[in-house]
Order: structure tokens, then sequence, then C-alpha cells
């Protein structure tokens, strides 16, 4: 008998249990399918492990991605602990990470060589990647100007920057001049326009110098950027892994005589047409009060000299060559080139001594810096010098991770008691010694420069008409200086979120002046043909107050665009005053044996009183945008509104655009690897010179024959 088996079906209230579960099954399948894993980490350069913010992290296959915070430190959702991730930075090079199961994830960015990693303090001491700017705009480091010191700091960037001219002066206070592509730059010290000069900073301050080249690259300065500007730097805290810093700075330099000394003819003495005679320097001999060097020829021939014996009751007779014949009271001595080395005789070495000490320490909250620098420099000409003592102190404080206060202070103080004047005129040694000075005379015989008798009153020299003895012009002939100059800044920074910066900065810069000049009996230049004398002082004060409000937004909007933006305003005050005051000849002689008469009270006609006072007011807002396409397309504009209160109410205020365009080819193509970088750019700018007042304000020599 054949088995049959009967298989049971299963009853109609089961199948519905079969087909939920099924479905259960299959809704965990799809969403297992679609689970994200969190991965964290931190990035950090290779050269000195440090943290690195602003690193772009890209989940590779796919549009999930995010940048690191400040301290380097990212998390990112994946799709799978499988995955791999893309971390990208300029100037260093991409890497590719796979995650193999981890979700924590430590990586060690390696510095890119093809690629410009430098990141530049730009305008109001904004901070930007080098390739992506579309402006020119050099750096160089201040340590690199250090070796051999300059007595003004702007000296050491000749030769250092394309566009930029320098000429240095070797002279005591002899302001360099300054050219930038032309025109005359604005500075900038810790983001903060300087109105003074550049005596006032040390080279051992300085961290770097930033040249911005043209209107596109300064523009955010509003009309003061017109002409470009060079960005100044200066030092932070201690960079030695311990925290603490000690250095000290010493440099001396000698300088000795001219690169080129002017070449004048020796041949001939002073004189006209071969004929001179010497009876009073005044015109009482042959051409002896009209000192031009066509005398007679050096030929050890018998006429009367400035040092010749003067007999009352005895007279002479020179005959000369012309058939001319002067008598006079003077004995006729050899006629010779006895001074024609009169001028490097009379210079002497020039020394230059810096010295430098500066102490700085770091903390996790805290960075602090102090720097004194003592210049002195003395100059070629006798009795001429120049001290400068230089105080600098910078601190910065965390009071959390968000809020930070920066601070800079800088007081300088110069003083002489007599600088030089080496330009053209009887005022000037080298004009007195080689432009107009014969071969007839020795400068030895010029050290004892009163004439017996006459001491305090009258100088001894080879002319008393329109040149001096150049000792007497060192040693009575005084021009004082002393300044003292501030510059100062404080700044607080606070971090919002992420994204959003805000930073309010007050600086102030201040100056004041007071040079005066010993115009001694006997002493004679144009316009002052008498002789008797005179007493100047030049005062100069200013003041500026400049007070920022700036908002910085920094963020990847989309995975490829990154987005910089900033609004701010400004508060500039300046106040500028001058006086200038000057007798009108003296009374009684003055002199170095009589000081005390250098006085107002001692004019011999009334004073001479001048006054200058320049108020002014701007009132700005200004804006940039940034933005970068993929690290490689870089869009740049900047906005300025100034409202000057120099300029009339119905057309007091200016507009000052720029924009800029920059594209790093070598991060967008494929290029041969003999091309290590490759960077297109182009920029716009429109900046007008509105009406300022001039930092000195009138030049006293305007108003009067006599200055400096």
């Amino acid at each position: 008998m054949k088995e049959i088996l009967l298989k049971k079906k299963p009853s109609l209230a089961i199948q519905p249990l079969h087909a939920l579960l099924t479905a259960a099954a299959c809704l965990l399948l799809v969403c297992a399918s679609y689970a994200q894993t969190t991965v964290t980490g931190k990035v950090s350069a290779g050269e000195d492990a440090s943290p690195l913010p602003g690193v772009n992290i890209l989940v590779k296959g796919s549009t999930f991605g995010t940048i690191t915070d400040s301290e380097g430190k990212f998390s990112i959702s994946v799709p799978s602990s499988d995955g791999v991730l893309l971390f990208s930075f300029v100037g260093y090079l991409t890497q590719e990470v796979p995650l193999a199961g981890r979700t924590t994830v430590d990586v060690v960015l390696v510095s890119d060589a093809r690629q410009l990693n430098e990141v530049v303090v730009t305008a109001l001491g904004i901070e930007k990647d080098k390739a992506k700017i579309g402006y020119a705009i050099q750096e160089v480091k201040g340590q690199d100007l250090i070796k051999a010191r300059e007595p003004n700091a702007i000296n050491s960037l000749v030769g250092k920057v394309a566009g930029l001219n320098i000429g240095v002066s070797s002279e005591v206070l002899g302001a360099p001049s300054i050219s930038l592509r032309g025109r005359s730059p604005l500075f900038v010290v810790d983001g903060v326009p300087l109105v003074s000069d550049t005596w006032n900073i040390s080279p051992d301050d300085i961290e770097s110098y930033t040249v911005l080249k043209g209107p596109s690259a300064s523009a955010l300065y509003g009309s003061r950027g017109i002409d470009g500007a060079i960005i100044i730097t200066t030092k932070r805290g201690s960079n030695d892994k311990r925290g603490f810093n000690v250095d000290f700075n010493s440099s001396t330099m000698w300088e000795n005589s001219f690169l080129t000394i002017p070449k004048v003819q020796d041949e001939y003495g002073p004189g006209d047409h071969g004929r001179y005679a010497f009876a009073d320097g005044k015109g009482g001999g042959l051409y002896d009060s009209d000192y031009d060097i066509w005398g007679p020829r050096f030929d050890g021939q018998l006429i009367p000299q400035y040092d010749g014996e003067y007999t009352p009751d005895v007279t002479y007779t020179t005959t000369f060559p012309s058939g001319t014949t002067f008598t006079g009271n003077i004995k006729p001595t050899p006629w010779t080139a006895r001074g024609k080395d009169n001028l490097n005789r009379f210079l002497e070495s020039g020394l230059l001594s810096t010295n430098n000490i500066a102490i700085s320490a770091s903390g996790d909250k805290y960075d602090l810096r102090f720097s004194y620098t003592h210049s002195y420099q003395k100059g070629q000409v006798p009795n001429t010098k120049l001290n400068s003592d230089n105080f600098n102190v910078s601190t910065g404080f965390d009071f959390s991770d968000r809020l930070r206060f920066e601070s800079n202070i800088n007081y300088n103080r110069q003083y002489t008691p007599n600088f030089p004047d080496v330009q053209y005129g009887p005022n000037s040694m080298i004009y007195n010694i080689t432009i107009w000075g014969g071969a007839d005379w020795d400068i030895d015989d010029m050290k004892d420069y009163w004439q017996e008798g006459k001491e305090g009153v009258q100088q001894i020299y080879a002319d008393y008409t329109r040149y001096n003895n150049p000792y007497f012009l060192t040693y009575e002939w005084l021009r004082s200086h002393n300044k003292t100059d501030i510059y100062g800044n404080m700044a607080l920074k606070f971090k919002v979120t992420d994204y959003l910066d805000l930073m309010a900065r007050t600086a102030v810069t201040s100056y004041d002046i007071l040079r005066t000049e010993k115009f001694p009996y006997s002493a004679t230049v144009y316009g002052r043909e008498q002789a008797k004398g005179d007493y100047r002082e030049d005062h100069r004060s200013l003041f500026e107050n400049n007070t920022d409000v700036l908002a910085t937004f920094n963020k990847n909007v989309t995975t490829d665009l990154h987005l910089t933006a900033s609004v701010g305003g400004n508060l500039r005050s300046y106040n500028y005053q001058s006086s200038y005051i000057t007798t009108d000849y003296l009374n009684v002689p003055a002199s170095s044996l009589t000081p005390g008469a250098y006085t107002f009270d001692n004019s011999l006609n009334p004073i001479k009183a001048y006054n200058y006072k320049a108020p002014m007011s701007v009132l700005s807002g200004y804006w940039f945008v940034d933005a970068s396409f993929k690290e490689w397309l870089n869009l740049s504009a900047t906005g300025r509104w100034d409202k000057n209160s120099t300029l009339p109410a119905q057309n007091n205020v200016g507009f000052y655009p720029s924009v800029s365009l920059s594209a790093v080819l070598t991060e967008a193509l494929k290029l041969p690897d003999f091309i290590s970088f490759l960077k297109v750019r182009t920029s716009y700018a429109q900046v007008n010179k509105g009406f300022t007042y001039s930092q000195i304000g009138p030049t006293p020599n305007a108003a009067y024959p006599l200055g400096y």
C-alpha cells in the first residue's frame, strides 16, 4: 500500500504575521544602508605640529564636507565607516585618508613647496592668503633687515621691494626720500595709519613689512591710501617653546668720508681774470668780496692773503701779469694750494651704534613683550650727533576662548644739541669748503675761529661778505632737535560664533617737536647780511585718534565656495598746531661765550611770530568681500565712504571702491612639473586725493628767510 503524506496549509490567522515580519526585515535593511557614522579628529601642520584652522574636509565621492575650527578640530558625519576623507588646505598637499572603520582620525598635513603658503597682513591689519590676493603686494620679514641696522628703519628696505625707491640720507636726521611707484605711500603700524616720521620705530621691534602697491591694494584707507601703503607689523610675545625669551642685539658701524667727493679745480685761487688781493674780505681788496675761483694760478708768487701780517705803517704793491696793481697793508705771502684737501681734513669718522634688549613671554592665555632700543649716531661733520631712545610694550590676554584683549604702545624720544645743515647755501659746511671755497686757505687755520680781541663778536675767515668759517658754523651756529613721539592702540576681539568675529580698536598717535636755532654774531646768510645774529624756536605738536569697529563673517557657504565679508566704521580725530618765533637781529651779541643772550627779549627789532592750526575729523564706513571658489578663483571687492570736515558741506563725502580678481592656474589645471606656481590677476580702484592738512604745516622758511 502506497503511503501518501499530506502537508497541512497554514491557517489564515498566521499569514498576516508572516507578512509583517517580512516587511520589517526589509525596512531594517533599507535603514542600515543609510546609517551615518560620526568621525572626529584634529588636523595639524607637519612642520611644527601646530593646529590648522579652516582646513577643508570632504567625503570622497559625495558632497558631505566641513572645516576645522580654530583649534584644528573637526567633526563630520559619513555614510560609511569604510569611506575616504579628503583633507585640503592652501599651502599644503591634499591628503586622502581611508577610515577603515575608524571614528577618530588625526591628520598631519605636509607643506606643498609648489604653493605660496604665506599669509600676509593687508589693509586694516587683515590677514589673507597671499595666493588669493588679486593686487600687487610684497612682504619682507623684519629679521632679514637687522643684521646691519640703519638709523631709520625704512632705509633697510633699499633694493628689497620692486617699485619701492628709497633715497637714503646718511646725514644726522636726514629723512630718506621714499617713492612707491613714483608716489609717497601711507605708513601703517599694526593696522593703524602712522602720522609721523619713521625715526620712531626700532628695527628690532618689526616682525614684517607688507608693501601694498597702488590704490587697488590700499583703497580701504580711502584718500590716504591713494599712493599705496607700507604695512608694518610689530612683534608679539615669545616664539620659544619654553614660553620665555631674552634677546640682546648690538651693532656698530663706522662711516669714513663720502662715497664721492665733489671734484673741483685746485689750479687757480679766488678772484677774477687772474687777479686777487686780500684787504678786509669786504671789498677793500681786489675781488676779496666776490669769491669766484678764477683768480691767479698757484705758482708760489707773493700775494696779500687772509692770514698775512697787517702793517698799518707799511704798504705793499702787488703787480699781476695783466698789469693790474694793488697796494695795501697786508704783507704778501706765497700763493699756493695749501687747502686742496680741506674737506677730507674737516670731516670726521661717523658712527652709528644701536643696542636693543627685548624680553618676551607667552602662556596659554597671554603674551607679553617689552623692548628697549638706544641708538647713537655721530655725524661726519664735527659737533653733530643724535640720540634716540625707544620703548615698546605689547600685551595680549585671552579672557576666554572667544574674548581676547590686545594692546601696543611705543614711546620714542630723539634729542640732539646740534645737527648739520649740508644743503646749498652759506649755512652749509660743504658749500663753504667745496662748492665756493678755494684752495688758497687752510682748514686747520680755521679751528681757532674768533678774531683776537673780538671773541664772541667776529669770526675768522678768508671772506667776510658771503661765506662762513666751517668750524665757526659747526660750534656756533647750533640747531637743536627734541622730539617726543608716542603711538599706541588697544583692541578687543570677540568670537561670536565659529564664523563671526567682532573687533573694536582705538589708537592714538601723538608727537611734540621743539627745534631751536642759535644764529651767532658775524654769521652771514642770504637775506641776513647785517650778520647781527638771531634766535628762533619752532614748536610743532600733533594728536590723532582713530577708533574702528569691525564685524567679519568667515565661512564655507558650500563645499566649493568660501566667503569672507567684513563691515566696519572709523572715526578719525586730528589736531595739528605749530608756532614759529624769531628775533629780528640781536641787540647784544650772542655766541657760545654768552649763551644767555639767545632770548626773544634781546631782539633788536620787534620779534616775528607765526602760528598755524589744523583741526580735522573724518567719519568713515567701509566693507570688503572675499569670495574663493575651489581655492583657485578668488574675487575681492572693497568700498569706503569718508565724510571729511575740511571739505564744503555740500561735497564732503567721498566713495572709494576697488575690485580684484585672481586665478591660481596651478590649482585649476594640470600643468608641467617645471611650473611650480602660476597665477593671473587683475584689479581696479577709484580713489581721489581728498583735501587733508599737512602733518607739518607751513614751512617756516616761507615766512622767514632762515630756518631748517
